[in-house]
């Protein structure tokens, strides 16, 4: 079933003068290309470097076009910066009900996600938030971050400190 096809060996001089002389029986021009250089073009010829070759340069086109699009991807993201409106309009500090008040103002204010980081990093929510755009904070002394997110993901942040 699988049989062993024979390999016979002759040297290369041996082979060009048999060459030779099946030219010069069939009347032909005699071989002007060395035996080496007809022995590399068949072996050249074969599906696998066919193959091997064409996968080559895919693979040479592919690894030159990868940069290009990452640049592509990151021109795309450098053109849509986010730009928040939201603003603080007014603030004051209700010492008597120990409560700090903020106004804000701008589109997409995310209200639910509004909270504040004291200085040992605990974290405070508002204690009331109005759609109107009034937002309380518990407070008595120390310094607070506040942080004031919108829907897209852009976040102002305020400082208070007494």
């Amino acid at each position: 079933m699988f049989r062993r096809n024979k390999t016979y060996s002759i040297n290369k001089k041996a082979a060009n003068e048999a060459l030779q002389n099946v030219f010069a029986a069939c009347e032909q021009k005699p071989n002007t290309q060395s035996l080496d250089a007809l022995l590399f073009k068949n072996i050249a010829n074969t599906t696998l470097v066919k193959t091997g070759k064409w996968l080559s340069i895919a693979l040479l086109l592919l690894v030159l076009v990868c940069p290009v699009v990452f640049y592509i991807e990151g021109k795309e993201a450098d053109s849509k910066p986010h730009k928040t409106d939201i603003k603080v309009t007014s603030h004051y500090l209700d010492e008597e009900n120990g409560v700090f008040v903020m106004n804000v103002s701008g589109s997409d204010i995310d209200y639910d996600g509004i909270y504040a980081k004291r200085e040992d990093g605990s974290v405070l929510y508002p204690s009331e938030t109005d759609p109107d755009g009034t937002v309380k904070f518990h407070f008595v002394s120390g310094t607070l971050n506040i942080y004031i997110p919108d829907t897209e993901g852009g976040v102002v942040q305020a400082v208070l400190s007494k």
